[in-house]
């Protein structure tokens, strides 16, 4: 049944291939299909059919496959064999979002001895993002509150996940007595949500016991702090001995000038000698790093996981209320200037270097040899590297390359491995290149020298070919100084040139002087140049009355220099033939023709209708009458008459230019 199934599909196919293809022979002309193209049909069908008639059903036969080597064949891993750490991670965790927002309000103590420490804390059932404060709380007189900490924590799943968000301030009363919190509205999720009113009650000293609330202190190491430095600072949360503290969770440190490096934390218990009292406290060891220099503000905050007798409601769990720290100022200075070594890339510790290994002791010129430096010590080892080595004459350096450990494992480990790649570049040279390294030492705040020493190596020549060498001199010939026989030989510096060399006037390079950057210039000036041309070239293409008209007030101005000389001159037969010739200019824009082909009537044609008649026509009339006399008869005109009609004619004319 399956064969049959298989070849009715491979007959479907090969129908369909054909239905294509006449379809595409249909497209391919509008015309009617011809009979040739019946006949492909029909073969196309045929050979189908064939094939499908020559798979033969195979029901009892065994079918051939291809043999998959044993190790491409991957074993099929069941459900329970997965790994339930990658499943647990692959699973979303479930986010309650959608329950009321709960809020509570509380002092911590709610009853304090005037004096000390109490907090005002506001927990909500919702994400720290989404909860907004008013900028002022509705606090009651006499009682100032600071802003304090601010956390975000999740409860246990039951069964969804419920984020928490705690907003710490100091609370500071002025004087004894009840002070009462009013309610207010903040704002979570775009929605109004009501807090809810606390009491406080402040006793003078020495009236009913009391305790203080909680909060961390803040340990850093003596001495200058400088930008850079790896701080190892430690945060405390004294332990009151009644058995509720279970410890500290979430330990942060808040400061814009700081960079904590959450990667190196360590949590413990222990015991601390406070004014000659062992007190027992909770300690969470971290890395700071000071980003700049000046006093900068540093708090810290954390998760107080404590078993209260009383829990949320409906949540009968650890209970983890959010605590902070005093804000403390701390002043952070820059590595001096002054006395420092060459090498410096930022180390502030204290290190030291283990002997350097080559990779080979013995290398061809020219190829290369790895040089490992180890570097150990207290500081930020895992924010700095060593120096770049400058290529020289005998050595080509390449920058050194970090091992890539994580700077975590950096830390715990206490080392770090650099590798310089060095390549020689003669057979000369006999110890590696002096490396310079140095580190700021804050204790004695000073700078401390690391250079790495040079190594000693063998270089041989580079391989090339065999030299030929000479028969040996006969007795009484003189030396050759290039013999190889003779071995190496030492360089010297030649006398003096006997012609001079070209002069040089400046010493500055060409690509840095002035004048190159005016040859960078030109091209793109003369590309502009031949684009603006080739531009004013089309436009003149395509309207050539521009240009008659320009020749036409270029031959008007020769003119009129004729006509003015002529008037000098008091020469009445080149005044009149400036003058007809100024008229040939000025008219022949509107014919379109030859300046020098024009004649008075063409002159006449080319002024306004209202003007051919008029006293303008009548001077191009006697103008060139009196210019045909004098060509054709040699009758020179009245110089008189002529001169009379100057005005009138420097009208005419000024009148014909404003119309070019």
């Amino acid at each position: 049944m399956v064969t049959g199934m298989i070849e009715f599909q491979n007959a479907r196919a090969c129908l369909t291939d054909a239905a294509g293809l006449s379809l595409s022979m249909k497209g391919a002309s509008s015309r009617r299909p011809s009979r040739w193209s019946v006949l492909v049909f029909l073969l196309f069908l045929s050979l189908c059919l064939i094939s499908v008639a020559a798979q033969t059903p195979a029901t009892n036969r065994p079918v051939a496959r291809p043999r998959v080597p044993q190790a491409m064949v991957a074993p099929a891993m069941p459900a329970s064999a997965a790994n339930p750490l990658i499943s647990l991670m692959m699973q979303q965790p479930n986010i309650d979002t959608d329950s009321p927002v709960v809020a509570v309000s509380e002092f911590d103590p709610p009853s304090v001895t005037r004096g000390g420490r109490v907090s005002y804390r506001v927990i909500l059932t919702a994400m720290n993002e989404s909860v907004k404060f008013p900028e002022k709380l509705p606090a009651p007189a006499g009682l100032e509150l600071i802003p304090g900490g601010r956390g975000q924590s999740y409860s246990p799943p039951m069964p969804k996940m419920q984020p928490r968000t705690t907003i710490l301030f100091h609370a500071n009363p002025a004087a004894s007595g009840t002070y009462v919190m009013p309610a207010f509205t903040a704002t979570v999720y775009g929605k109004p949500v009501t807090i809810p009113e606390a009491r406080l009650t402040v006793v003078e000293p020495g009236s009913t016991p009391t305790r203080e609330a909680p909060r961390l202190l803040i340990e850093l190491p003596e001495g200058d702090l400088y930008v850079g430095q790896n701080l190892p600072v430690r945060v405390l949360l004294p332990d009151r001995g009644d058995g509720l503290v279970q410890g500290l969770s979430q330990a942060q440190l808040l400061g814009e000038a700081f960079l904590v490096d959450m990667s190196f934390m360590r949590q413990r218990r222990d015991v601390i000698t406070r004014n000659g009292q062992a007190i027992p406290v909770w300690i969470v060891e971290m890395a700071v790093i000071p980003l700049k220099e000046g006093q900068h503000p540093l708090m810290a905050q954390g998760q107080m996981i404590v078993n209260p007798p009383t829990a949320l409601p409906g949540r009968p769990v650890f209970y983890i209320p959010l605590i902070d720290s005093d804000s403390l100022t701390v002043t952070v200075k820059s590595v001096p200037k002054d006395g420092q070594l060459p090498g410096f890339t930022g180390a502030i510790g204290s290190f030291q270097l283990d002997p350097s290994k080559l990779s080979a002791g013995e290398v061809r010129a020219g190829d290369p040899v790895t040089l490992s430096v180890q570097v150990k010590g207290e500081g930020n080892l895992s924010r700095f590297g060593l120096p770049r080595l400058a290529s020289t004459r005998d050595w080509q350096a390449f920058p050194p390359m970090s091992d890539g450990t994580l700077a975590l494992q950096t830390q715990f480990q206490g080392f770090r491995v650099f590798t310089y790649t060095l390549i020689p570049l003669s057979d000369r040279v006999k110890a590696t290149p002096p490396i310079p390294f140095s580190y700021f030492d804050p204790k004695r705040k000073a700078y401390v020298d690391l250079t790495v020493s040079p190594m000693p190596i063998k270089v041989t020549p580079a391989p090339g070919g065999t030299i030929a060498r000479p028969p040996p001199p006969s007795r009484g010939a003189a030396p050759d100084i290039d013999d190889p026989s003779r071995g190496e030989r030492e360089w010297v510096l030649t006398g003096l040139s006997e012609s001079p060399g070209s002069p040089v006037f400046n010493l500055v390079p060409v690509q840095q002087r002035l004048e190159f950057l005016w040859l960078q210039i030109l091209p793109a000036v003369g590309l502009g140049g031949l684009w603006f041309w080739d531009r004013r070239r089309r436009f003149l293409e395509q309207h050539p009355e521009v240009v008659l008209k320009r020749r036409a007030r270029r031959g008007l101005r020769r003119q009129l220099r004729l006509m003015t000389k002529a008037v000098a001159a008091k020469d009445a037969a080149a005044y009149v033939t400036a003058a007809v010739h100024a008229l040939r200019e000025v008219s022949a824009p509107r014919t379109a023709a030859n300046p020098e082909a024009l004649v008075g009537n063409d002159v006449c044609q080319a002024l306004p209708p209202p003007a051919r008649q008029s006293r303008e026509g009548e001077l191009v009339r006697a103008l060139f009458a009196a210019a045909d006399r004098l060509r054709f008869n040699q009758q020179p005109p009245e110089a008189a008459t002529l001169f009379a009609m100057q005005p009138e004619v420097d009208r005419l004319l000024a009148k014909l230019k404003e119309q070019l």
